[in-house]
């Protein structure tokens, strides 16, 4: 009996060597590399040099990466705020009652489907001034068909925040239309019968018992607005003067067009504690606020 227990043992220890394998490859060795390479002054062409924590001193006293920092806050926070609202806006009315449902399903999830880099080449050509999309309706409504969607530093940031919601908001719209079929209907028809309103009824039955599915879709967002690259490098290239520069931005231009690694390694570590901290405080928050059960 005893060996018969080993054997399992040891072809469940089987079963899982592949994913260990895998995780260790392709995640825990690239962030213990990055750790050793954030030690060293280390570019291109060139032998790397024990310089222990002096990259850190380097990013940290570089304006660009504070500017890059202040921009990934921005960002990250309007694309979770933003896109968090709008989803669960859409969810509500269509879950709520909306004709051709299942064709609104597909048409507001195409986009997060559909390859990055082709809606990217798609929206930059709607941003394209004068001759872009937005540019010909303003134009023709009689305003300034000038505007420079991502040329100007002011509207840069905006417009590539507009992008990165409309990309992600499908998928998570299902996400809370998902977490709707939780709520009992008989919770609604109540407070129905009890005089509750619409927004009453939302308030106090629906976004309670949506805290958790709320919670989900924060850190979805929270991560696909941390990962943002391909859209960021192929509507702006970080610009204008640095204006679009996030924090992945910047490690790969220090590390892939100035070729400076260790700063870019260093840069790398301090980002993965940011999303530590970020993901922390989500997690304390839920404890506090998020509401389980019917």
């Amino acid at each position: 009996m005893g060996d018969q227990r080993g054997l399992r043992a040891l072809a469940n220890v089987w079963y899982v060597i592949p994913a260990l394998a895998i995780m260790v490859v392709f995640w825990l060795l690239p962030m213990v590399l990055v750790i050793i390479f954030s030690l060293f002054s280390w570019t291109y062409g060139t032998n790397p040099q024990w310089a222990g924590l002096s990259q850190y001193h380097l990013v940290l006293t570089d304006p660009v990466f504070w500017q890059s920092m202040r921009v990934t806050l921005v960002f990250v926070g309007a694309v979770v705020i933003g896109g968090t609202l709008l989803s669960l806006v859409l969810a509500v009315l269509m879950y709520r009652g909306i004709r051709a449902v299942g064709l609104f399903r597909s048409l507001y999830f195409l986009p997060y489907v559909l390859p990055v880099v082709a809606t990217s080449t798609v929206w930059l050509w709607i941003y394209q001034s004068p001759e872009g999309v937005l540019d010909r309706v303003i134009h023709a409504l009689g305003g300034n068909g000038n505007i420079g969607w991502v040329s100007e530093p002011n509207l840069a940031l905006v417009s590539l925040i507009i992008f990165t919601i409309w990309l992600t908001f499908g998928f998570t719209t299902l996400l809370f239309m998902a977490g709707l079929t939780n709520v009992p209907s008989e919770l609604w028809e109540a407070a129905g019968v009890d005089g509750a309103n619409a927004w009453q009824q939302f308030i106090k039955i629906t976004w309670p018992l949506l805290t958790p599915t709320t919670l989900f879709v924060v850190v979805v967002n929270t991560i696909n607005a941390l990962q943002s690259f391909t859209q960021i490098y192929a509507l702006t290239r970080g610009g204008p003067l640095n204006g679009t520069t996030t924090l992945t931005y910047y490690i790969y231009e220090t590390a892939f067009q100035f070729f400076n690694f260790g700063p870019a390694s260093a840069a790398a570590v301090i980002f993965f504690v940011l999303i530590l901290g970020l993901t922390g405080l989500q997690f304390w928050v839920s404890r506090r606020s998020i509401q389980y059960g019917g």
